[in-house]
């Protein structure tokens, strides 16, 4: 049988989920209502390529919301460090680059603050090694 991989965007969130602070908002988009009151983190697939059957090589864009630039900044830095240590924390991911570092890009609309980060994250199949 084919090896089957995870979602890359869901894969991402529940790493994120559990290892970032309690009263984190999580999505793969920006809700309408969405007023900064609480940090939110986005998590896009924006492409990657597969090294089959071994990895699917996943790019994920990751932003970070909030009222605050300091606040949405902290956060981004958390998601970093995350998604960095990954390997050293037994995380689901065979491996995490950088592709793109922190942005900084103000929401015009919202007035609300945003970080912006590209990843480039390697997923083993479903079964491999991570229990996905």
């Amino acid at each position: 049988m084919a090896p089957v991989f995870p979602d890359a965007e869901a894969l991402t969130l529940g790493f994120l989920r559990a290892q970032l602070p309690a009263g984190t908002q999580y999505g793969t988009y920006v809700p309408g209502s969405y007023d900064g009151a609480r940090p939110l983190v986005i998590v896009r697939r924006i492409g990657g390529h597969m090294r089959w059957p071994a990895l699917d090589i996943a790019t994920v864009d990751v932003e970070t919301w909030a009222a605050s630039r300091e606040t949405a900044h902290d956060v981004a830095q958390e998601v970093t460090a995350a998604l960095m240590a990954t390997r050293i924390t037994g995380g689901p991911f065979a491996r995490v680059n950088v592709i793109a570092g922190l942005t900084f890009m103000a929401d015009d609309l919202t007035e609300l603050s945003r970080w912006v980060m590209t990843f480039q994250i390697s997923i083993r199949p479903r079964g491999a090694d991570h229990g996905a």
